[in-house]
Parts: structure tokens; sequence; C-alpha cells
């Protein structure tokens, strides 16, 4: 019999029992909608938690000095995952702001991405593990591998993403084939997803049958736990729904959480986004764009991210890209107190050797304490502005919200959210997880927040081997192989990437 079909047999009984549990529920005094709904839960069928798949691309990489998680008892030249670690411990803490949700995070150290070219224009690559470092090659990324193979439409944003007449090598994160241009107007976006949607809510099903429910005496409730003895076994779903039935009553006021989002969202940063844009027309050229203006990046960036929370806790777009700015962009940061443009002043600043006795010295220990961390402070607080964004509009809100389509998770349970940046030590543009001189180990900055239904092992640090720059790479992991992980986490079981060695170790659950 073909996966997924039940036998005939099967489907008779479901009808037969509906039917019994239906007249029962009216003769009990059940209005007739909630006696139907209540008959359907006796042969609901379980569905799987979704999952939902979002990647953030922070622009110019790091500091590695304010970056790096403190790990107890480590040693940066094997493999191994550790669990005993602080994001908010080392100088400014870029990562510091998920320390409260260091139980869903995974850092991965050791490795590299495709090519020679230690440059920001190594974007076009990045997350595709092509080879290729020219801007015709086709080439897939992974958001993309992932939205491919579960047959769905990803949605791809940007905020001020590429320069303003035109999308060029700086702008190229996002492939599919050729490259993918990003959705510049949340408005437009937000519309897309849920301008069907009414803004006042319908009837709400589930709180009449609730309101049902709650008013059914204990005599009751007994006597429908009486009547289900001897039934068949597949009834077993409907006694625990009776039981749930009574702790409802203990409950008294407790909210049920929703089964979908029924009504458009309110999102202030989407509707001021819409206000201050209507009627823009821009000039030949790109001129005059209120989308790529620097002076609206911090409300677009806040309006995408409004949007593409909202968008994965209604299951409204299950894969999600965004991009806020282009490699290269020199917006200036000062609103982040780091006062400078973001690429040429700010990530190009050189670290500063730390003279005090242990450090500073070739055979000193293997320690970011080897770099002065007063160098680097400002181009630290721009980066960590954009994690502090992130976790204020987006996790902390995944963190605490029940999932509507699947109860007794949070949607943070169900997400798996990925960090990256096409680069990881800013001045030196690393594409490899090297040791810098002197003395200390720098990564591509990768990250992972969430659990995807299950599917992630988290809290903890991922780490492979680290050599100096000439030799980094023949100990490093492609990271072919992160997508590779976390695409099969995501269900995407048969794909491929170019480079790829394997899943990782560990991450996976068994």
């Amino acid at each position: 019999m073909p996966l997924g079909r039940r036998r005939p047999e099967s489907s008779r009984a479901d009808k037969a029992v509906n039917r019994r549990m239906f007249l029962k529920a009216v003769a009990l005094g059940m209005s007739v909608p909630a006696a139907m709904r209540l008959a359907r839960m006796a042969t609901a069928a379980t569905t799987n938690a979704p999952r939902r798949f979002f990647l953030m691309y922070i622009p110019h990489g790091t500091a590695p000095e304010h970056f790096n998680p403190k790990i107890n008892g480590a040693n940066p030249l094997v493999q191994a995952n550790y669990t005993d670690f602080a994001l908010d411990q080392t100088n400014v803490s870029i990562l510091g702001p998920l320390q409260p949700y260091k139980s869903y995070v995974n850092v991965y150290q050791g490795f590299q991405y495709p090519g020679s070219a230690d440059t920001h224009t190594g974007i076009i690559n990045c997350l595709s593990g092509s080879q290729s470092i020219d801007t015709t090659t086709a080439r897939t990324t992974v958001e993309h591998v992932i939205a491919k193979a579960l047959n769905v439409k990803p949605l791809i944003l940007g905020a001020c993403s590429h320069i303003t007449n035109g999308l060029d090598a700086n702008g190229m994160l996002f492939w599919n084939g050729t490259p993918v241009d990003p959705e510049k107007s949340p408005v437009k976006a937000f519309d897309n997803l849920f301008g069907n949607l009414g803004t006042a809510p319908p009837p709400n099903a589930d709180v009449q049958l609730r309101k049902d429910l709650l008013a059914f005496t204990a005599t009751e409730i007994q006597g429908l736990q009486t009547t289900l003895q001897g039934l068949t076994t597949e009834q077993t779903q409907l006694a625990t729904h009776l039981t749930s039935i009574q702790t409802l009553q203990a409950e008294g006021n407790t909210v049920m959480p929703p089964s979908a989002c029924s009504m458009k969202p309110n999102l202030a940063s989407v509707e001021m986004v819409r206000t201050q844009s209507a009627g823009n027309v821009p000039q030949p050229g790109g001129a005059g764009d209120y989308f790529y203006d620097e002076k609206n990046f911090q409300l677009l960036f806040a309006a995408q991210l409004e949007l593409i929370t909202q968008a994965i806790i209604c299951n409204a777009a299950p894969v999600i890209g965004l991009m806020p700015m282009f490699a290269t962009c020199n917006f200036d940061f000062g609103f982040a107190g780091a006062p400078g443009s973001h690429h040429l002043d700010l990530s190009h600043k050189m670290y500063t050797a730390n003279n005090t006795a242990p450090y500073g010295q070739y055979n000193s220990p293997l320690d970011i304490a080897n770099l002065q961390a007063e160098t680097r402070t400002p181009f630290a607080k721009a980066q960590k502005w954009f994690m502090t964004q992130l976790v204020t509009k987006v996790i902390s809100v995944l963190a605490t919200t029940d999932d509507p389509a699947a109860p007794g998770t949070k949607v943070l349970d169900n997400t798996l959210i990925y960090l990256m940046s096409e680069i990881g030590d800013g001045q030196d543009h690393t594409r490899v997880s090297e040791i810098l001189y002197p003395q200390t180990p720098d990564h591509i900055p990768l990250v992972t927040i969430g659990k995807c239904a299950g599917a992630i092992t988290t809290g903890q640090v991922v780490q492979f081997p680290i050599k100096e720059k000439g030799t980094a790479s023949t100990v490093n992991r492609p990271a072919a192989d992160l997508y590779l992980t976390m695409a099969k986490a995501m269900g995407a079981s048969s794909v491929t990437f170019p480079g790829q060695t394997g899943v990782l170790p560990g991450v996976l659950t068994p």
C-alpha cells in the first residue's frame, strides 16, 4: 500500500466513531458545530511541526577579539564539540545579545569558503560552495537549494542591499542560477504575504469550542469517558482530549494557542515605510530611491525584521533570506555608537598587538588577548548592533511565542536561523579560519539559532582545527558541509553542494 494511504476499513471505522461521538455530544447538550469538531478529534492525524529557515547576512566580517565565544577547556587545534561556553565574556561581545538564548545557539569554528579571493567579492560564492568567483557562472545558494527541495518559494529581502544604480557583484549574495535581487520594499512583501487577510478577526471556532468544553459538567465528562470504554484503540486520542477538558476547567482563563494567523498583522515599522515611501519615484540611474537611501536604512532594516518575524510565526514563508547592506557599503554607524563608515573606517581598522606580557609575541599562548580590545571596539559595536536588532525583533519574539502550527512548542523550537558574513576578520578579509599574527584564533563568523523541530542539537561550539593562513585550508572544514547539515535538518535529505565532504558530527539529532 502506498505510503500515507490508510486501509478502507480504517476510514469506515473513523466515520462510524465520528458519528457515535457526534450524537453523544449533541445528546449532552453541546452545540452542533462544537460536537462536530469534538467528533473529528477522535481520529485526527498527528502532524509534524513545521520547519522554517531564515538566513541573515551581516556585512564585512568581524573582529575575533570581540566575537569568539569563551570556551572552557578549548583546544583550537583539534576537532571537538564544546558545551561549556559563554557568548557575553569577550570584550564588547558581539554575540552577547544571544546569551539568554544560548541553549538554542550553535557557533561553528574552523570553516572556510571556496576559492582564493580574500576580498568582499567572495560574497558571490560563499553561500553556494561553488569555486567560481565570476559573476556569470550559474550557482544556487543554500536557501534556494532548501526551498527547491521542499517545493516552496523563498522570500528574499534586502535593506539597502545593493548600490542605487543596479545589482553589482557586491550585492550578489543570493543565487538561483543567476543572481537574485532582494525585494527592497517591506511594504510590497507584506502585502504579498498578508494582503488578503482582514483587519478584524473572524469568528474563532477554537474559542467557541473552548467555551462549549468548559461548560461541560464533571458528570458529563465522566459520561463521555465511560462511553469511550470498549471503542477501538483508535479512540485513545479522544480520551486524551477529554482529560484536557478537565485541565482547562482547572486552569480557568488560560488562553489556548491560536491555530493560525487569521487576520492582517499590524507592523508599525512597515506602516511607517508605507507612509514615507508613498509616491517615491527614483531618478534615472536610481538616484532618489527611498529604499537605497542611507538615512532610511535603520527603519527599512527594522521593518524587514518585523515582517520576517510575523512570516515565520504564521508559517507564511518557510524559507527566508535577508541582506541588510551590501558588501563594501559605507553607511555611517554613528547611530550605533560607532562613528565612521562601516566598510572603510570600521571594518578595515587594523588590529593592534597587546604587548603586555605574556601577550603579543609569536610564541605566546593562542588567545584573543593577544590583540588589544580597544582598537576595534567601534567596529565591534557596529556588528553587535546587528545582533541586538535580530535578538530584539526576531529571536526574543520567536522564543516566547507559542507555535500556532505545533501546540506545546515555541516558534523558535521549530525554526533554524543562520547568521553569516562573507569574510572572517574584517581587516584581513580572510575566507579561511586561521591563526592571525600574533597568535589569535580567527574564524569565519557562522552561527545558527533554533532547534529546527528537534532536528538540530544546540547549545554547542562545533570546532574544527585551524592553522596559519598558508596551511589553514588543509584542516578547515568546507562551509558546504554546514549547508548540507542544515538542509538535512530542514528535511531536504537528498540535496548536495559543491565541495561538500559530509554532515557535521554531533549537530543532527540522532
